[in-house]
């Protein structure tokens, strides 16, 4: 290994950012790739939770409050600090590694260009960013249809889809009919343990609609910009999980079997 290398453990790394809106599949995508080619991967959200709520960082954490206590955005000069401190840090960890994941940034325009800079600083390679184009009606179905089991988060179902719907609804006492929540909804009882099924206060509609217009106002530029610079592979993710990682794969094996091994 190189002096420069061992200086910068991210000189001569792959980066494959990976874009999808919410319920998009993302999670699920990353997690199999990420086993599968031995690419670790950084995830912006985690890492802020992190700060935020076990003070991993005292410093980053008063910083962030300092926006957020007034109201304000996170500007991204603070949002680049945190991404390169930490992401530096998860390089060193996996020096073998010959590329890692990105997840949750970048996330704008802004953080797109910051991105290039950092590549060039660190003579990392922004491989290809992994683009999940799901429509919005389905990206809303898998939302609202959502339904955890108030016994046991693990057990989870979607009645919006057949594959994943619990087998029961619960039945009111008298016999007359199906229970309904606040809001009309038929409640479900949980396969596994009869517990009956709740919604989850981010699966509501007003909070998933709200949500997506804040991802399309982002987000949009994001994909515009990478397709101009042909750095984008916008991939099916409405279909079957094990088909999208197929299609991803077609991207990435290419790029990863060609890369020189550290």
């Amino acid at each position: 290994m190189t002096t420069s290398s061992t200086q910068n453990p991210l000189t001569g790394k792959l980066l494959f950012p990976f874009v999808a809106p919410p319920n998009g599949g993302k999670g699920t995508q990353t997690q199999i790739l990420s086993e599968r080619y031995n690419l670790p991967t950084f995830d912006m959200g985690s890492t802020f939770r992190a700060i935020m709520k076990e003070g991993r960082d005292p410093q980053l954490k008063a910083e962030l409050e300092s926006f957020m206590n007034n109201g304000k955005l996170v500007p991204v000069e603070t949002v680049v600090k945190i991404f390169k401190k930490n992401f530096e840090a998860l390089a060193a960890q996996n020096p073998e590694a010959k590329g890692f994941i990105l997840d949750g940034f970048p996330r704008s325009q802004d953080q797109a260009s910051a991105l290039a800079t950092l590549c060039q600083e660190w003579q990392a390679t922004l491989a290809k960013v992994i683009y999940l184009n799901v429509p919005m009606d389905v990206v809303k179905a898998r939302a609202t249809g959502r339904r955890f089991c108030s016994q046991d988060a693990r057990h989870v179902y979607n009645v919006n889809d057949a594959k994943l719907a619990p087998k029961y609804k619960k039945m009111k006492a008298d016999g007359t009919g199906v229970e309904v929540d606040a809001q009309g909804r038929e409640v479900w009882q949980c396969t596994l343990d009869e517990a009956e099924l709740i919604v989850r206060a981010d699966d509501e509609p007003q909070t998933v609609e709200k949500r997506l217009v804040e991802y399309s106002k982002e987000t949009d530029p994001l994909i515009a910009h990478y397709r101009q610079t042909q750095e984008l592979a916008e991939i099916n993710g409405d279909q079957a999980p094990e088909k999208v990682t197929q299609s991803i794969e077609t991207v990435m094996h290419p790029i990863l079997a060609l890369a020189p091994v550290s």
